[in-house]
């Protein structure tokens, strides 16, 4: 007979039941709710999770340990998972890295870098506390492993870009993988490198692991770069890894080194090689006295503003007061997705044109290249 105390056997009944009301014709989310004031963990329609522990990485970066219901189904090294707080009454969703906690598939780690301004990280930072209750959304994401581990990989990463990839590592460790693996790691200095004690330690004891810890270029107005400040390029990928544009690749960071890559990756005709993923709101660069006319129909209520080559269409609707549905803000999970009807967009996570009717448009990571009419599906 198995343990229903357990959050795996609590969570296997519940589902059964949850089940049943749905057959029954019964809310689940109304049997989430009765669910959560026993215990909060025991939901499945609505996951939860349960703060362990807090620790600090570097001064702007903290490690909190999670424990999930018994209804978290695990996840692949590389995956992300949405996090959801609740701020002066509003909830705010944003996609972190998880890393596996070691014989544990409801429990995991996530990495938060304190924003500027991020309602969010500054959130975790400052208020988050062992014992507190947020919400939590299944694993995913394609920034991972393919089915066959392969022999050799690169992975390239920047500030707390290292996140995915320190799951990445510590799964093939952990497996005994004989992969052979090349991380190149930019940080502004070593204080600022998450995980820089134990990448040395793990660069130490495990000889398939060549590390590169590299001094990134300061971006900050009126500071200066080091000499010693690195930038990904194609001469510095053929020094370190010469065959670099052959291996499966992964790149996680800023917006700059994202962009580099994706740009010295499609040079060299290995585009297909590349994989990308990026956590931190995409930010147009374009004119902001070129203005264009937003259109959204979303049922009998259409919404019409301006909005500037400098923001994506989500902010500018939401500085001309509208309130626009949205989750991550980061092009992950889709709640802002909108057909277009007539006009175009700049992708600003692929910095492709998007033009045509009935083509997606998520609006948190578009900007506009004209006028748009754009029509919600959510």
């Amino acid at each position: 007979m198995s343990d229903i105390s357990s959050p795996t056997a609590a969570a296997s009944a519940t589902q059964r039941v949850a089940s049943w009301l749905t057959h029954m014709g019964v809310s689940t989310y109304a049997f989430d709710d009765t669910l959560g004031l026993i215990n909060p963990l025991w939901t499945v329609t609505r996951l939860h999770a349960r703060v362990v522990t807090k620790t600090a990485e570097t001064p702007s970066a903290m490690t909190v340990v999670l424990q999930a219901g018994g209804a978290f189904q695990g996840l692949k090294p590389g995956q992300f998972v949405m996090i959801g707080v609740e701020i002066n009454g509003v909830r705010h969703r944003r996609a972190y890295s998880p890393r596996a906690i070691e014989g544990r598939r409801d429990r995991f780690a996530i990495t938060v870098q304190r924003q500027a301004g991020g309602k969010v990280s500054n959130y975790v930072h400052d208020n988050l506390q062992p014992g507190d209750i947020i919400e939590i959304e299944q694993a995913g994401g394609e920034f991972t492993l393919p089915a066959q581990t392969p022999a050799e990989v690169l992975l390239v990463a920047g500030g707390s870009g290292i996140t995915p990839c320190m799951s990445i590592l510590e799964h093939l460790r952990r497996e005994k993988a004989a992969t052979r693996v090349t991380l190149i790691y930019f940080a502004r200095s070593r204080a600022d490198r998450i995980f820089a004690r134990a990448l040395e330690g793990l660069a130490t004891q495990w000889p398939a692991l060549r590390y590169v810890p590299l001094e990134s270029a300061v971006n900050t107005p009126g500071e200066a770069s080091s000499a010693a400040a690195a930038t990904l390029s194609t001469e510095l990928l053929s020094e370190l890894q010469p065959q670099w544009a052959a291996l499966p690749a992964y790149c996680c960071g800023p917006a700059p080194l994202m962009d580099a890559a994706r740009q010295i990756w499609k040079d060299a005709g290995a585009a297909d090689r590349l994989r990308l993923e990026a956590f931190a709101a995409a930010r147009p660069s374009g004119d902001p006295s070129v203005r264009h006319q937003v259109r959204i129909l979303r049922g009998d209520l259409p919404v019409a503003f301006e909005a500037p080559a400098s923001e994506t269409i989500l902010v500018a609707g939401e500085q001309a007061g509208h309130a626009i549905k949205h989750g991550c803000r980061q092009g992950i999970c889709h709640e802002c997705t909108c057909r277009l009807n007539s006009g175009a967009v700049r992708d600003l996570t692929t910095g492709e044109q998007i033009h045509g009717e009935g083509q997606p448009v998520r609006l948190c990571v578009s900007a506009a290249l004209s006028d748009l009419s754009l029509e919600s599906l959510n």
